[in-house]
C-alpha cells in the first residue's frame, strides 16, 4: 500500500498533542475518543530514551478520525466508546485480544472494535495508528466487515490517508472526511455498492518527477524556495510542475508550500507550549511576518485560530492529573498508567474571532 511520505505521521494537519509525558498521552486519547477508561504499559521502560508520543484528531457528526504515534512498544487496555471503531496500523504491528479471540494486524490491516467492547492491544515500537470512530454504528455486529470486505475497507482507509497530506483547507478536510463517512456507512448498509474508487484519479507515485519535486519542496521549506530550480532538479519544466501539481493534488507549488509551512508553524506552537507562547515567533520562523494575515491563513487551514489551538491543548492537558502512575518497584520509574474513569467534559468550544497582535 502507498501513502505519500509528504507527512511524517498520520493526520498531521490536526496535531493536538506532542508529548514526552505518558499520562498526557493516555488521558488525551481517552478524552478525544470518549473511551470509558484506558491504561497503558510501556513494554520497555523508557529510562534509556525519552518517551515520545503524538496525537492528532479531526471529528464530525458522523465520523471521528484519530492519528496516533508511540515511540515505545506498549500495551493498551481498556473499553471502547459507545460506537464502532476501526483501528488500522499504518506502520508497525498491533495484536488485539477481545472476547472472541486474538487478531494480529500488520500494516494496512484494519481491525473492527465493537461498541463498549473490552480489549487489550499490544503495539510494537514506532507504531503509527489510524483510528476511525463511526458515531452512528452503536450495535455490536460489525466485526464481520474485516472478514467480508477486508480489502475494500483497507482501500477506503488508504485512499483517505493518501489525501490527508494534501488537504487544501479545513473545509476541504471536512469534505473528504464526509466522503469517507459516506463510503464507510455504505459498506455497512449497501455492501454490493461499496466498491473501490475508480476512474482517472491521478496518483502521485505514478510520476517519479512529481514525487521528487514534492520531496524537494518538503526538505527546503525553511529556505527561500526557488520553484524553477525545484522543477529543474526534478526533471520538469516550471509549467509542467504547475500542471502536475494541479492535476494530482489540486494546488499550485506556492499554495502547497504555504500549507506545509503552516503545518510546521502549528507543530512548533504545540511542541514549545507552554515554554514559548509567542505565536508570532513561530509564524515568523516559517515566513509569516504579519500576525493578522497568519491568523487568517491558520483559520482557513485548520478551522481554528492559533490561540484556540493552545486553549484546546490546555483543555486536554488538565486531565493528565487524573491519571494514576504505578511503579513495579519502589525505586523504579513508573511504566504503567491508568486513566480516570470520570467522563470528561464536552470538547472545548471553538470561538471563531480575530486575535490581536498582542495575543500572537
Amino acid at each position: 500500500m502507498h501513502v505519500h511520505k509528504s507527512q511524517s505521521y498520520v493526520l498531521e494537519h490536526y496535531l493536538r498533542l506532542n508529548t514526552t509525558r505518558p499520562e498526557s498521552w493516555v488521558s488525551a486519547l481517552q478524552v478525544l475518543t470518549q473511551s470509558p477508561q484506558l491504561s497503558m504499559k510501556a513494554v520497555a521502560p523508557h529510562t534509556c530514551s525519552e518517551f515520545q508520543a503524538r496525537l492528532a484528531f479531526l471529528g464530525s457528526a458522523d465520523l471521528n478520525v484519530c492519528g496516533t504515534y508511540l515511540k515505545d512498544a506498549s500495551e493498551i487496555t481498556g473499553a471502547n466508546a459507545g460506537s464502532t471503531a476501526i483501528i488500522m496500523p499504518v506502520s508497525g504491528k498491533a495484536t488485539f485480544e477481545v472476547m472472541d479471540g486474538k487478531y494480529v494486524c500488520g500494516p494496512w490491516t484494519p481491525f473492527v472494535l465493537d461498541p463498549h467492547e473490552d480489549f487489550h492491544a499490544a503495539l510494537c515500537e514506532e507504531s503509527h495508528l489510524l483510528i476511525i470512530q463511526l458515531a452512528q454504528l452503536r450495535q455490536s455486529r460489525y466485526r464481520h466487515l474485516c472478514g467480508r470486505d477486508k480489502t475494500v475497507l483497507r482501500d477506503m482507509l488508504s485512499s483517505f490517508l493518501y489525501e490527508t497530506p494534501f488537504f487544501r483547507s479545513h473545509d476541504h478536510a471536512l469534505t473528504r472526511l464526509n466522503h469517507l463517512a459516506t463510503r464507510l456507512y455504505g459498506l455497512v448498509h449497501e455492501p454490493s455498492r461499496s466498491l473501490p474508487e475508480t476512474g482517472s484519479r491521478k496518483m502521485i507515485w505514478e510520476d517519479r518527477r512529481l514525487c521528487k519535486a514534492i520531496e524537494l519542496l518538503n526538505t527546503e521549506l525553511s529556505s527561500d524556495i526557488q520553484i524553477e530550480s525545484i522543477a529543474s532538479r526534478a526533471g520538469l519544466s516550471l509549467r509542467n510542475l504547475h500542471y502536475l501539481m494541479k492535476q494530482h493534488i489540486g494546488q499550485s507549488p506556492y499554495q502547497y508550500i504555504r500549507g506545509r509551512r503552516l503545518i510546521k508553524a502549528r507543530e512548533g506552537i504545540i511542541y514549545d507550549y507552554p515554554d514559548n507562547i509567542r505565536i508570532a515567533e513561530h509564524a515568523a520562523k516559517w515566513g509569516f511576518q504579519h500576525a493578522g494575515r497568519f491568523s487568517g491563513y491558520y483559520l482557513k487551514h485548520f478551522g481554528e485560530y492559533p490561540n484556540e489551538t493552545l486553549r484546546e491543548l490546555d483543555w486536554l492537558k488538565q486531565y493528565k492529573s487524573q491519571v494514576i502512575a504505578i511503579n513495579n518497584k519502589a525505586q523504579a520509574p513508573a511504566h504503567y498508567w491508568i486513566s480516570s474513569a470520570v467522563k470528561p467534559d464536552r470538547r472545548y468550544p471553538q470561538e471563531k474571532r480575530p486575535i490581536s497582535d498582542q495575543e500572537c
